[in-house]
């Protein structure tokens, strides 16, 4: 028996576990007059096997599959971050929190302190009720087991652990297969209504019975074929897939243009791979492909304009800074010169006689733990001088609403296949999808230069007139 621990305890509350499922369709009364003629000669429906035989075929048959019908959705609060499912559901397949009048899914629950990623769900790859946890995707559950219901120890019910969930009261919206649960009377309902498929298992359980295996085989597979024919008639969506793709249709309605929501959209829509991909492992893609493309070189959207302020010498640049490329000191350029320049043979020792400035390399700040480029200016006023700099951007990752450093979708979209393909093992595929990648941002950037002029930066005579012209002599 496990150790009943504070935060398994159910409590009084009877609305503590608000369950959205109303049982329907066939009952066993109206079933059992059918169900009692397919054994040889028949018995009467009145007859205990009657019921014996509907328990045990529908038991085989959750065994082997989810059925139409098979499925449920509850409503669950959450005690903490646990989750105890009722009795009926035998696992949980999808979750999301949802608010108290079901009018917005953001506006009760936050996993991690967020609101982006909040949907927990499982890729079904078979028709088998086990989930592969290699499934899980965006904040799956961690399964802690069946444990004994607070008031009958016979009721057992599924307990998860939802981590991040907040607030800890959350209400977990929760669809999974339901678990078997044994016909007792007459008025209970069917949890498989297609009766033609139970006769089909029926038979089989008596073939198996009076020492046939061959013929029960052939019967078992007759009903799962039926029942596996009417699943695909149905449609059925365990995860949810068309409700993903709403909720991307409207990001790229919510989010900015070019911001990392709009492309995970677009990446999302565009990419089946993606759209069956969870939500952070998208993101996740999505932004390693950005940095991949950011780290190879210095492309259109990699350069930024910044102005900085120098106090006691120094000058520590904005996070998204990773290197000056050029800098401006009160309307004249000055050198930029790496960390070991005044260590090189032909250097400036250690008393540099030129305006420059020195690179100091990153510096850590603990307090809000991050990195920021730190820089020496050598000039003849230092105290309170401002520059002006072209910098290469450091890569940094970024929530939904800010936007993206490289906005060149195709780029940034070949790229994330290249991490979808890496991630199948698909190398040879990946490698030219980043490739592509690469040429797409490399044609950009000389696009973007082929209509710029750049002229050497010498003050000579006709240089107003955007000429070099001729030189001034004596």
């Amino acid at each position: 028996m496990p150790d009943t621990t504070p935060f398994i305890v159910i409590p009084d509350d009877p609305n503590a576990i608000p369950v959205s499922f109303v049982p329907g369709g066939i009952r066993f009364k109206d079933a059992k007059l059918i169900l009692a003629t397919v054994v040889d000669n028949g018995i009467c429906p009145d007859d205990p096997r009657v019921m014996t035989r509907t328990n045990e075929a529908i038991k085989i048959v959750l065994d082997y599959m989810i059925p139409v019908g098979g499925m449920m959705t509850v409503n669950v609060a959450a005690i903490d971050t646990i989750l105890y499912l009722p009795p009926e559901l035998e696992n949980a397949i999808e979750v999301f929190p949802v608010s108290a009048d079901f009018t917005n899914v953001h506006t009760n629950g936050k996993v991690f302190k967020d609101t982006d990623i909040t949907q927990g769900w499982y890729q079904i790859v078979n028709g088998s009720t086990y989930l592969d946890p290699a499934q899980a995707f965006d904040n799956p559950l961690i399964d802690h087991g069946l444990w004994p219901d607070a008031d009958d120890a016979s009721v057992l019910r599924r307990v998860y652990e939802y981590p991040g969930l907040e607030p800890k009261a959350a209400l977990v919206n929760v669809t999974g297969a339901k678990r078997f649960i044994p016909i007792k009377n007459d008025d209970d309902f069917l949890i498989v209504q297609n009766l033609e498929a139970l006769k089909l298992i029926i038979i089989s359980i008596e073939r198996n019975e009076n020492s046939a295996p061959d013929e029960a085989q052939k019967y078992r597979q007759q009903g799962i074929e039926l029942l596996t024919a009417e699943v695909k008639k149905h449609i059925l969506d365990p995860s949810h897939y068309m409700r993903r793709k709403a909720a991307y249709h409207q990001d790229i309605i919510d989010f900015p243009e070019n911001s990392m929501g709009w492309m995970r959209a677009q990446l999302a829509l565009d990419v089946d791979e993606a759209m069956k991909t969870g939500k952070e492992d998208l993101t996740w893609h999505l932004l390693q492909g950005e940095r991949r493309i950011m780290q190879r070189g210095i492309y259109k959207d990699c350069v930024v304009n910044v102005t900085a302020t120098v106090v006691g010498g120094f000058v520590f640049f904005p996070l998204n800074v990773q290197g000056v490329l050029a800098v401006d000191l009160g309307g004249r350029p000055i050198p930029v010169r790496s960390q070991f320049f005044q260590h090189l043979e032909n250097g400036p020792g250690m008393w540099p006689c030129s305006d420059m400035l020195i690179d100091q390399g990153d510096q850590f700040f603990p307090g809000s733990k991050s990195m920021r480029r730190k820089y020496k200016l050598i000039a003849s006023c230092t105290e309170n001088q401002t520059i002006s700099a072209m910098c290469k951007l450091r890569w940094l990752t970024k929530k939904p609403h800010e936007l993206m450093v490289i906005k060149n979708y195709e780029a940034l979209r070949l790229m994330a296949q290249a991490k979808l393909s890496e991630k199948a093992k698909d190398w040879q595929n990946a490698l030219a999808s980043q490739q592509q990648a690469l040429d797409i941002m490399d044609k950009e950037l000389a696009d973007y230069l082929a209509g710029i002029k750049h002229t050497v930066h010498v003050q000579t005579y006709g240089f107003g007139l955007g000429d070099v012209g001729g030189i001034w002599t004596r």
